[in-house]
C-alpha cells in the first residue's frame, strides 16, 4: 500500500468517525425516550399493575388472557376494516388523482396538489369535530343534503348507529389520506419514461389499459410501499375515534390503539395494557414481513 493509498484510507476512517459522533447526540435522544421506553414496555406486560401499587408478577398471564378477551378481538378486527377502508377511500383516489394530475400540460397542478395535501396537516382533533358536525343528524352538513335531494332520513345518525360508525370513521380518515397519497404516486406517475405510453397510444391501446398494463406496473414499489405504510398507521390512529365516537356505540369503534389507552388509562390495567401493545407491535412486524416475502416471491415469479 502506497503512501497516496495509506492517506485516503485514513482519511475514510476519520470520516466514518466524525459521522458517527455526529449521529451519537441523536442516538442517546432515541435511547433514552424511545429504547428505554420500549424495554420498560415490555417488563411492565408481565405484571399485574394499576399504576400505583405493587407490581405483582404474573408471568404470560397478560397473554394468555388475550386469547379469551372478546373485546380485544373486536377492536382487532375493527381496525383491521379501518385499515382496508383507508385504502379503500384513501389510497385509490389518491392514485387515480395522482394519475390525473400527472398529465402533461395541466393548468393549476400545484395548487390542486397543495389544496388536496391540506387535510394530511390539519390536527385529527380539528377535523374530527368538523366531520361530527358533517355528521350530525339535526343541524350537520348531512341531512342538509339529503333534504336537498330529497331523501328522506329523519334523525339519521351516522356516528350513533352501530352498522355505521365505522363507515363514518373511515370516511373522514379517508378524506385526510387521499391527498398524502396524491403527492407521493404524482411524485411517482412524473417519473415515468412517457414514450412507453406514447407508443402504447400509437398501437391502438386504450387509456385504461395503459393505466393497468404499462403505468401500475412501472410504481409498483411505490404502491407496495404506500399500502404497508397505511396498514401500519392506521393501526396507530387514535384521537380520530376518540374526538369522534370514543370508541361507540356498544364499541363499535373501538380500534386497538383506543383499547390500549382504555386498559391503561381508564381501567389502570397498565400490565395488561402494555401486554396489548406489545401483541400488536408483534402483529405489525409478522404482517410486514408476510407481506414483504409474499411481494419479494411474486416478482420472482
Amino acid at each position: 500500500m502506497n503512501h497516496k493509498e495509506r492517506s485516503v484510507k485514513n482519511l475514510n476512517y476519520s470520516q466514518i468517525a466524525v459521522g458517527y459522533l455526529m449521529i451519537l447526540p441523536a442516538m442517546g435522544i432515541f435511547l433514552v425516550f424511545s429504547a428505554y421506553c420500549i424495554i420498560k414496555g415490555i417488563s411492565y406486560s408481565f405484571y399485574q399493575w394499576d399504576g400505583i401499587g405493587e407490581m405483582i408478577p404474573v408471568g404470560l398471564g397478560n397473554f394468555l388472557k388475550l386469547a379469551s378477551d372478546q373485546l380485544f378481538w373486536k377492536s382487532l378486527y375493527n381496525n383491521t376494516v379501518y385499515a382496508f377502508g383507508i385504502i379503500v377511500f384513501g389510497v385509490f383516489p389518491g392514485l387515480i388523482l395522482a394519475y390525473l394530475l400527472s398529465t402533461p400540460n395541466i393548468h393549476g397542478r400545484t395548487s390542486f396538489r397543495f389544496v388536496y395535501f391540506l387535510p394530511r396537516i390539519i390536527s385529527p382533533v380539528i377535523y374530527g369535530v368538523i366531520w361530527q358536525w358533517i355528521y350530525n343528524p339535526r343541524n350537520g352538513l348531512l341531512p342538509i343534503i339529503f333534504k336537498f335531494l330529497r331523501i328522506t332520513m329523519d334523525d339519521f345518525a351516522m356516528l350513533g348507529n352501530i352498522n355505521t360508525a365505522m363507515l363514518g370513521i373511515i370516511i373522514t380518515g379517508g378524506w385526510t389520506y387521499f391527498g398524502f397519497c396524491m403527492v407521493i404516486f404524482l411524485a411517482s406517475f412524473q417519473g415515468i419514461d412517457r414514450s412507453m405510453e406514447e407508443s402504447a397510444i400509437i398501437d391502438g391501446a386504450s387509456k385504461v389499459k395503459i393505466f393497468y398494463s404499462i403505468v401500475l406496473p412501472a410504481i409498483r414499489p411505490v404502491i407496495n410501499m404506500v399500502v404497508i405504510y397505511t396498514i401500519i398507521d392506521s393501526f396507530k390512529v387514535f384521537d380520530l375515534v376518540l374526538v369522534m365516537t370514543d370508541g361507540g356505540p356498544d364499541n363499535s369503534t373501538s380500534i386497538m390503539t383506543f383499547y390500549i389507552y382504555k386498559q391503561a388509562f381508564r381501567m389502570n390495567q397498565y400490565g395488561y395494557g402494555m401486554a396489548v401493545s406489545m401483541a400488536l407491535a408483534v402483529l405489525m412486524l409478522v404482517f410486514t414481513v408476510i407481506y414483504q416475502k409474499r411481494l419479494a416471491k411474486g416478482e420472482t415469479d
